[in-house]
């Protein structure tokens, strides 16, 4: 199975399709939005980027978020000389 990711640089005709598109925003904190639209496409938008995917692709991407944030939030061990 492939996870869709699309990415959606911002044209004419891409904003003529959003307009189809009806979101509901999920969540949003500074410049990052997560929206799902009636298509089931999760909306990730930073700043002026927005990525199209589907919901399976964005539970990968939010676990590996998760696994990274963990990664630098544990403190170094001290090693002893």
């Amino acid at each position: 199975m492939e996870l869709r990711i699309i990415l959606s640089l911002y044209t004419e005709s891409t904003l003529a399709d959003d307009e189809k598109c009806k979101r509901r925003r999920l969540a949003e904190r500074g410049s990052f939005v997560v929206e799902l639209c009636d298509c089931e496409a999760v909306h990730l938008t930073v700043g002026f980027l927005t990525l199209r995917l589907d919901p399976r692709a964005y539970r990968e991407l939010a676990g590996a978020l998760e696994e990274a944030l963990r990664a630098i939030s544990v403190p170094e061990q001290q090693t002893i000389h």
